[in-house]
């Protein structure tokens, strides 16, 4: 029978249904005692028993008699659904979600639009006249592109850390504030050295933009429910390229004083800074003291913390868990991933509109031509994200995004007819949000502590962001046209990211199977499971996500 809104809403947006929850559970191969609700009892098993750090020294030391009170924790930990624990069913997560659905998502698919267009509007600005207005000459467009990835690295990783110090509504209003006016104020440059200069502070702060917004969602979400909210997001991104070329082409018939170029900065500049006030106001440092939250509601949120995989609210800084994160072969498989996928989507962000032009478009015309790419790209990534969710697997997501990716630049690079190379165009752009979100959302559902996962995202984004000094580079105006040299290396590098992302499913593969075999070796000696908090996804119990 065909799902009604209302089951729609209840079972694919907010919680899934038992059934479902074990066929989901069923298509990733996993022991039904090992669910992703049971990363509940992580948080709360042992919390008052000093742990060993090795794994192989807890199997032997918890054979030992326990004191009243660990017992009664483990049986805490223990507990079902039907009890009064915080859980993917229980009735408050429901109204919860629905709340931060509301309020907060929005917010984030806000910032994420505002962030993007300030970020992708030089290639606008390009065909609308920049350099010609200005006197760029030979490769100087190129190094101003390049030179805002510069920033953009270095204060990647300082993002996802500088959220929780802060806390979110000053960090992110500051931010769009000051990315949004320096955008605005870029309508006034004269020369090469004034736009290398606001190229390089506007990076700085829109690096830490995205990190923020990933944090904060790993946060408020559980793992199980954290690729369709950042779909929303990530669609709002699809949706900005194609606000930006309409602002473009709206701008492009602005018969004034100033050039259409100037136009596009001053307006897409103007809406950030207008939208400054949602989040100082909008926002609140702890998720639980939000506005719009009962007090029961803020008790719930209080309580489910102990039963989030992914956040403790008590979480100190440590040192550890940047050596674990460091240590870990995953994040490093994870970034050179990233570093591939990035390389494309930077540069198309960029430089699509311009490679519109050369399929015969005017240049009014191929801004305009952007939009129905980026809204399909939108819809492709929404259907993903859901399905990603779903059946909690990541990596054939990012797989297949890379292979689409794959085949759209070939079509465009082996192709002489203009309509075929723009079908190519759809191709390629269907997969490169995709892949670089699912690949992100990967890596921050399988770390547990939030300094372990902010030093791992830190690090992925780190790689990834730097791509965009390569793809600065690598479409040159020499190649006009086709862009031979600068697509060809795109091409190369999804496969790359191909190998890299099998290389991450085999390690996350290989480390479930360790922890499968520590848990059955003390189901069969009787013994409890081992747990560490400080190890976070490192205990067995921790499932991690293919």
């Amino acid at each position: 029978m065909p799902m009604s809104f209302k089951q729609y809403v209840d079972n694919v947006i907010f919680v899934p249904n038992k059934k479902d929850e074990e066929k989901n559970m069923a298509s990733v191969e996993m022991n039904p005692s090992d669910r992703n609700d049971s990363d509940s009892s992580l948080h709360q098993r042992n919390a008052e028993v000093d742990q060993p750090s090795s794994t192989l020294e807890m199997i032997d030391s918890q054979g030992k008699d326990k004191n009243i009170d660990a017992i009664e924790k483990e049986i805490l930990s223990t507990s079902t659904d039907d009890d009064a624990l915080p859980s993917l069913t229980h009735p408050m997560e429901k109204k919860i979600l629905r709340k931060m659905d509301m309020f907060l998502v929005p917010l984030m698919c806000l910032l994420y639009f505002l962030s993007n267009l300030d970020k992708s509007n030089i290639g606008n600005a390009e065909v609308a006249g920049l350099s010609k207005d200005i006197g760029l000459k030979g490769k100087e467009y190129n190094i101003a592109v390049t030179v805002f990835f510069g920033t953009y690295v270095v204060f990647d990783p300082i993002g996802t850390n500088l959220l929780k110090i802060v806390g979110p509504p000053v960090m992110i209003s500051f931010c769009l504030f000051a990315f949004g006016l320096i955008s605005l104020l870029t309508a006034w440059i004269k020369n090469y050295n004034h736009l290398i200069a606001v190229r390089v502070l506007l990076g700085a702060f829109e690096g830490m933009i995205y990190p923020a917004i990933n944090m904060y969602l790993s946060v408020c979400y559980r793992r199980e429910q954290y690729a369709l909210r950042f779909a929303f997001v990530f669609s709002a991104a699809c949706l900005s390229s194609s606000f930006g070329g309409l602002i473009a082409y709206g701008c492009s018939h602005i018969h004034g004083s100033l050039k259409a170029w100037q136009y596009i900065y001053i307006v897409e500049g103007a809406i950030s800074v207008g939208c400054v006030p949602f989040y100082i106001f909008g926002l609140s440092k702890h998720l639980e003291n939000s506005w719009f939250f009962t007090k029961e509601e803020s008790e719930y949120i209080v309580e489910r913390y102990k039963t989030m995989s992914t956040f403790n609210p008590d979480e100190k800084f440590e040192w550890l868990q940047v050596k674990l994160a460091v240590k870990d072969l995953k994040t490093w498989a994870s970034a050179m991933a990233l570093f591939g996928i990035d390389l494309t989507t930077f540069g198309l962000t960029v430089f699509l509109p311009i490679i519109i032009t050369s399929l015969g478009f005017t240049n009014v015309r191929a801004q305009l031509m952007t939009v129905p790419v980026y809204f399909l790209t939108a819809i492709v990534f929404f259907i993903c994200a859901i399905w990603s969710d779903r059946i909690q697997l990541r990596s054939p997501f990012i797989l297949g995004a890379c292979l689409s990716t794959a085949v759209g630049i070939s079509i465009v690079l082996g192709s002489e007819k203009h309509g075929v190379r723009y079908f190519g165009v759809f191709i390629l752009c269907m997969g490169i949000y995709v892949n670089a979100a699912c690949n992100c959302l990967w890596l921050s559902g399988n770390n547990g502590n939030y300094f372990k996962r902010a030093t791992a995202l830190g690090i992925n984004l780190f790689f990834g962001s730097g791509s965009g000094l390569v793809s600065g580079q690598i479409f040159l105006a020499r190649d006009k046209p086709k862009y031979t040299l600068g697509l060809s290396l795109c091409l190369g590098f999804q496969v790359f990211a191909m190998i890299m992302t099998f290389i991450q499913f085999l390690l996350y593969r290989r480390a479930n199977i360790k922890k499968q075999k520590i848990i059955d070796h003390c189901r069969e000696v009787g013994e409890p499971i081992p747990y560490n908090e400080k190890l976070s996804d490192l205990n067995p119990e921790f499932k991690y996500m293919y």
